[in-house]
């Protein structure tokens, strides 16, 4: 029995260490599309261009409330993975004698479940984010008359 309880809080305790990792929406750290400045612009100009444009993307995604949100969609399919996987995991239990064991392991399966549902949500919101500061951050420098790689405007 005490093996058992032994093993039981080592997989809990690797459950909740992994739920930590899951990940979080960061905000773009900057552009990833090449822009030069147009030719004969004073390199100051352009430098002055560039955080202008970078300030005015990050707005563009909503800024620092985008990615909270992101984080939060995040947390939330984590902690709704855990309700339904205890809820499941008690009903399976209870069927077979074991509601709180059964609870515990639906819990653990639930919280792996949602984490990856939530980690997978942060990696397409982090994404998205990108794609939408980028686009705004090229179409800022090519209307102040810089030379952006690959647009077609």
């Amino acid at each position: 029995m005490k093996r058992y309880l032994r093993c039981r809080y080592w997989i809990i305790a690797i459950v909740v260490s992994l739920s930590l990792f899951m990940g979080c929406a960061t905000a773009p750290l900057g552009p990833m599309v090449q822009v030069m400045p147009a030719p004969g612009k004073p390199f100051e100009m352009y430098q002055k261009e560039v955080q202008e444009c970078k300030d005015w993307a990050f707005q563009q995604i909503g800024g620092q409330a985008a990615v909270d949100k992101a984080n939060t969609a995040a947390m939330e399919h984590t902690a709704i993975g855990t309700l339904l996987g205890t809820v499941v995991g008690a009903l399976v239990g209870s069927a077979s004698g074991h509601a709180s064991g059964g609870a515990a392991i639906g819990a653990g399966a639930g919280m792996v479940v949602g984490g990856a549902s939530g980690a997978n949500s942060v990696g397409m919101s982090t994404a998205q984010l990108q794609r939408l500061y980028d686009n705004a951050y090229a179409q800022c420098m090519y209307s102040k008359g810089n030379q952006v790689s690959g647009a077609r405007w």
